[in-house]
C-alpha cells in the first residue's frame, strides 16, 4: 500500500496529550521552537510528519514501503495495548515479550526522528554554497557520493544531497534500533505518575538519554538513564540495570514536582521543532520554562536535589534486582536510610517506592 504522508512519532503516542477529539481526530496545543509560535489546537495527523521520510525509492513496488508497513504493523498498531498495560492496567509482572515490545514501542521515537539528518543538511547548506559561489566546478564530492551541481539550483543540490544520505540514514536508524532494544533488555522499568496540577509536555523527539556521569554522549553506555513521558501524568524510566539480571517486573512510582521540571525542560531542549502537549500543560510549563532556565551554576540546589534523588532510586532498584527479600541485607539498609534521608518528606514518590517494598513484607 502507498503511504507517502508517513508519521515519525505515531499518532498512536501524539493523541495521549491531545486536549480533545472530534470523531476520529484527536488536537493537541504546540509551541513552534523555530518560529517561537503558539499553535491552539492542532490536529495530530499534521505534525510529526514528513513525505516520504521511510520510502525506499530503491526498491520496486510495494517493496518502497515496507519499513513505513514495518512500523504501522510493529509500532504504531501494538502501542496502545504497551500505553494499556503500562498506565491503565499497572502491571505489575509483566511477560518476556511483553517487555520487548515496551523497549521497541518506546524507544523506536529515539531513532526514527529525521533531526539528525536535518541538522547534517543544516552544515551541509554552507558547503554547497561555498563550492557554487567560488569554484567552477561541475561535481562536488560528498561523503564519498559524486553529486552533479552543474546546472542545478541551490534547493535541487541540497534535496539531492538530502535523498541520497536519507535512505542510508533510515536504514541505519532501523539497525540501531534493534540493536539497543537488544543492549537495553535487562534494564528496569519504572512508571513515574506526576500527582498534582503540573503536566508533562512532549515534543517531535520524545526520547530523552541523559547519563551525569559521563563525559560526552555515547549511546551504548550502559549507564545511561533514558526517559519517556507517555502522557500529561505519566512517564516512563528505563533505568540502568546488571545485564545479568532477569526481569519481569514494573516498578510504579509517584513524583509530585522535580522530575515534572527537569524533564519537560530537557524535553524542550531535545526537540528539533514541535513541542506538544494539552493547553493547560503547555501553557504552564512556558511559565516554568521561563521562571527554571534563568542562568545558575551546576551546584544549583534544585538541581543537586534531583540528582541526589535519583540516584537514591537508581540504587534501591539495582539492589532490588539481587532480591527483593529480608535476605538482601543491603537493599534493606538502604530502604531504611532512604526514610531517614532528608528528601523523604519532601517527595511522595520516595515514600510510595518505600511503601511498596514494606507492603511487600520487607523489615523496614
Amino acid at each position: 500500500m502507498k503511504k507517502t504522508h508517513q508519521h515519525f512519532i505515531p499518532q498512536t503516542y501524539l493523541k495521549k496529550f491531545s486536549n480533545h477529539q472530534d470523531g476520529k481526530t484527536y488536537f493537541v496545543d504546540v509551541f513552534d521552537k523555530t518560529a517561537q509560535k503558539y499553535i491552539s489546537n492542532m490536529s495530530v495527523t499534521n505534525i510529526c510528519v514528513e513525505t516520504d521520510l521511510y520510502t525506499l525509492n530503491h526498491l520496486e513496488g510495494d517493496k518502497k514501503y515496507s519499513l513505513e508497513n514495518f512500523f504501522a504493523e510493529n509500532i504504531e498498531n501494538k502501542y496502545p495495548s504497551i500505553y494499556k498495560l503500562l498506565v491503565e492496567e499497572k502491571r505489575a509482572i509483566i511477560s518476556a515479550d511483553e517487555r520487548t515490545f515496551i523497549l521497541l514501542t518506546t524507544l523506536s521515537m529515539y531513532f526514527r526522528t529525521p533531526k539528525v539528518l536535518n541538522q547534517l543538511m543544516k552544515f551541509t547548506e554552507k558547503l554547497i554554497k561555498d563550492v557554487k559561489d567560488n569554484t567552477d566546478a561541475k561535481f562536488i564530492d560528498f561523503m564519498g557520493y559524486k553529486i552533479s551541481i552543474e546546472g542545478k539550483s541551490f534547493s535541487e543540490i541540497k534535496k539531492e544531497i538530502r535523498e541520497t544520505n536519507r535512505v542510508n540514514y533510515i536504514e541505519t536508524q532501523f539497525a540501531l534500533l534493534h540493536e539497543f532494544v537488544k543492549f537495553r533488555a535487562f534494564d528496569g522499568l519504572v512508571v513515574i505518575e506526576l500527582i498534582g496540577e503540573q503536566e508533562f509536555v512532549t515534543s517531535d523527539n520524545p526520547v530523552e538519554i541523559r547519563n551525569s556521569n559521563a563525559q560526552g554522549f555515547n549511546l551504548f553506555d550502559i549507564r545511561n538513564s533514558i526517559y519517556i513521558p507517555l502522557d500529561p501524568k505519566h512517564a516512563l524510566f528505563i533505568a540502568p540495570q546488571d545485564k545479568d539480571s532477569i526481569i519481569n517486573e514494573v516498578f510504579y512510582q509517584k513524583d509530585n514536582f522535580a522530575l515534572h521540571i527537569t524533564l519537560n525542560h530537557s524535553v524542550f531542549e531535545n526537540a528539533e521543532r514541535w513541542i506538544i502537549g494539552t493547553k493547560k500543560g503547555l501553557e504552564q510549563f512556558l511559565k516554568d520554562n521561563e521562571e527554571y532556565t534563568k542562568p545558575a551554576n551546576d551546584d544549583h540546589p534544585m538541581l543537586l536535589e534531583f540528582q541526589e534523588k535519583i540516584e537514591l532510586i537508581t540504587n534501591i532498584l539495582a539492589l532490588a534486582q539481587e532480591g527483593a527479600s529480608n535476605k538482601n541485607t543491603e537493599l534493606i539498609k538502604s530502604l531504611k536510610d532512604l526514610k531517614q534521608n532528608h528528601l523523604f518528606q519532601k517527595h511522595i514518590d520516595l515514600q510510595h517506592l518505600y511503601e511498596k517494598f514494606r507492603e511487600a513484607g520487607l523489615n523496614i
